[in-house]
This record gives structure tokens, C-alpha cells and sequence, in this order.
């Protein structure tokens, strides 16, 4: 029995690694996200493996829990801070597209009577 447990703690520690790579290299935001989501998701198993492991599993669940919900707690105020940060962007350009035209000033004002003059 712990001999798999440890090979399930070098299992998820692999993979790890695999969600650390789409930290660094993820191509948005939410992707980075989501990889320390994973990674956090990830620790806490192996907490609780870790728990099993040293006979403690009632003071290693504690540890896991209040871990998740730091986890938890991080990624929702990390995708509101994000999501903060784009609207006024998004709101800057729904705004330029819905906005009335400027008034004629007198550097885009068309000469007057030249309108309709054909000669």
C-alpha cells in the first residue's frame, strides 16, 4: 500500500510539472490561472497522501482543507482582478463604437455653399 501511494505522489507530481508549464507558457491569462489552479488542486491530494502515509490523517485533512480553500479563496480573486482589468478596455471600445459623432468644428467643417454646386 505505500508503495503505490508514493507512486501516485510521483504521478501527480509529474503532472505537476506538465500544469507548471502552461503557467509559464500559457498563451492568456486564464490559462496561467488555471495551471495554479490545478497545481493547487494537485498539492492538496498529495497532502492527503502524505497524511495517509505518516498515520495523521485527521491533522493532514485540516491542512488540505484550509489549503483548498486558500486555493479557492486566490483563483476567484485572481479571474475578478483579471476580469476588472479587461472591462475598461472592453468598455472603452463599445463606447467609441456607440458614441455620436463629434460636432463640425472648424477643422472638419466643409466649406459652406459647396455642398450642392456642380460647375
Amino acid at each position: 500500500m505505500e508503495q503505490f501511494l508514493i507512486s501516485i505522489g510521483v504521478a501527480l507530481l509529474l503532472l505537476m510539472l506538465m500544469s507548471l508549464f502552461r503557467v509559464v507558457a500559457g498563451p492568456t491569462v486564464i490559462d496561467r490561472i488555471l495551471g495554479v489552479n490545478v497545481i493547487g488542486i494537485k498539492t492538496v491530494v498529495l497532502i492527503i497522501i502524505v497524511g495517509i502515509l505518516d498515520g495523521r490523517v485527521e491533522m493532514f485533512i485540516d491542512i488540505a482543507l484550509a489549503y483548498a480553500l486558500m486555493n479557492f479563496i486566490t483563483t476567484i480573486a485572481a479571474a475578478r482582478f483579471y476580469q476588472r482589468q479587461s472591462q475598461p478596455a472592453a468598455a472603452d471600445a463599445e463606447e467609441a463604437k456607440t458614441a455620436p459623432s463629434a460636432p463640425p468644428t472648424a477643422e472638419n467643417a466643409k466649406p459652406a455653399g459647396k455642398e450642392g454646386s456642380h460647375a
